[in-house]
């Protein structure tokens, strides 16, 4: 058996740091970081759903459950898990990581009481908010860095990154037609065609994070050394 190198340590050391950091964000935030019942009355959060109205909170479960399999893979191995780890990195991780977190501290930046007011400081910690916002970005690049990732077929990868984006638009806006209320209450400032102008935005963007995961991961670990100008070759399972 071969002894692990440099990178294999790195690599583990990661994957343990994001699991474990991110599932103890996920557990606190579903159990403690509650709003009470009167954001529910005063129908400033629509009462289904749960959690799982929030992208955030979504995004954070794949991310969880994506570093829990890499760690498994360091572990274990498998060719089966290799590859149910690189189409979640490609179609997933790297997209939904940096559309929750630009997209969350570009509204924040313009308007915080809009997208997260300072009240919910009393129930989101800022551990927690930077945990779901910026860290899940920090892990991507770092999981990038240290590990070679195939790249799934651009169309197998953008066919499933596309099906969760219709998913939760349909998700959001359900919930909408069901209470009359706006998972993101901002939304409902904006008139259709300005709403719609966003989410065509926030959709294209994740499109584009795709591809970006996929030139770092082909400029980091598939190009050639010393052949700095050469467009990316796409490497996908046959």
């Amino acid at each position: 058996m071969d002894r692990p190198n440099v990178v294999d340590c790195i690599r583990l050391v990661v994957h343990v740091a994001a699991t474990t950091h991110l599932s103890i964000a996920i557990y606190y935030d579903y159990n403690f970081a509650i709003l009470p019942k009167l954001a529910m009355d005063l129908q400033l959060e629509p009462p289904y759903g749960g959690k799982f109205k929030y992208l955030t909170f979504i995004c954070g479960i794949i991310q969880t459950s994506y570093y829990t399999l890499a760690l498994a893979y360091d572990v274990v191995g498998g060719r089966r898990i290799r590859r149910l780890r690189d189409y979640l990195l490609a179609t997933y991780v790297v997209p939904l990581a940096l559309t929750v977190s630009f997209t969350f501290w570009t509204l924040y930046s313009i308007d915080r009481e809009g997208i997260y007011p300072k009240v919910l400081d009393l129930v989101y910690p800022n551990w927690l908010n930077q945990a779901m916002h910026t860290y899940v970005v920090i892990y991507g690049v770092a999981e990038l860095c240290v590990t070679r990732h195939i790249y799934p077929s651009r169309r197998h990868g953008f066919a499933g990154l596309a099906m969760f984006m219709v998913w939760y638009l349909g998700w959001l806006h359900l919930l909408w037609y069901r209470t009359g209320i706006w998972v993101y209450p901002f939304l409902g400032a904006l008139s259709w065609y300005v709403r719609i102008l966003f989410f065509a935005i926030i959709i294209g963007l994740a499109f584009v994070y795709y591809m970006l995961g996929q030139y770092l991961n082909y400029v980091l670990w598939v190009r050639p050394k010393g052949e700095r100008n050469v467009p990316p070759r796409i490497v996908s399972y046959r």
